[in-house]
């Protein structure tokens, strides 16, 4: 149905149109408007029609708002960085001495306040040189190819090798010399 044909019926009908409506036509218009269904009422608010879906929607914008803020506060973790494949060799070999030295000394060890006083004097010693070697590493780790730390902590694994070498000979050897002259 066209513009044309719509102008062509008010022509025609003309005369209708002019005429002003019946007095009860107001009423019946206003009865026939009650008698149509009623549309359901709308939320003009939320989009979210029952609690549990406005709970819901809430619960994850929370939700993603902690991670946004944990994402900006705490930028990712960096992946430690890794010893070359040639120190990590050198550092298990001078562990590995380090440790079975150890648990020989714990072995041969008798309990003399002299001996006691010279196992603590040396842990004490061994502590501070792992904290150093720990150190070097991590500078190590970051400084890729310096010459300098890699040779110092190779020094540092070898004086922690050498110290618990010391304290085998001075705990477990004279041990082992004073039982054998006895």
């Amino acid at each position: 149905m066209g513009v044309n044909n719509l102008e062509n019926k008010i022509r025609e009908n003309k005369a209708f149109f002019n005429e002003d409506p019946s007095d009860n036509h107001l009423e019946r218009f206003q009865a026939k408007l009650s008698q149509m269904k009623q549309p359901k009422t709308s939320h003009k608010g939320f989009l979210f029609t029952s609690n549990k879906t406005f709970a819901l929607a809430a619960s994850v914008t929370i939700l993603l708002l902690v991670a946004i803020f944990a994402l900006l506060e705490f930028p990712s973790i960096e992946a430690k960085p890794q010893l070359s494949e040639e120190l990590l060799h050198v550092k298990m070999y001078y562990s590995s001495q380090t440790d079975d030295k150890m648990t020989e000394i714990r072995n041969c060890a008798t309990e003399t306040s002299n001996k006691d006083m010279l196992f603590e004097t040396a842990d004490n010693r061994l502590h501070k040189l792992d904290n150093n070697t720990l150190e070097l590493e991590q500078k190590l780790a970051k400084a890729h190819g310096n010459k300098q730390l890699k040779n110092a902590y190779i020094q540092s694994l070898k004086a922690k090798s050498e110290i618990v070498n010391q304290i085998y000979a001075q705990l477990c050897v004279e041990n082992t010399n004073s039982i054998i002259t006895q």
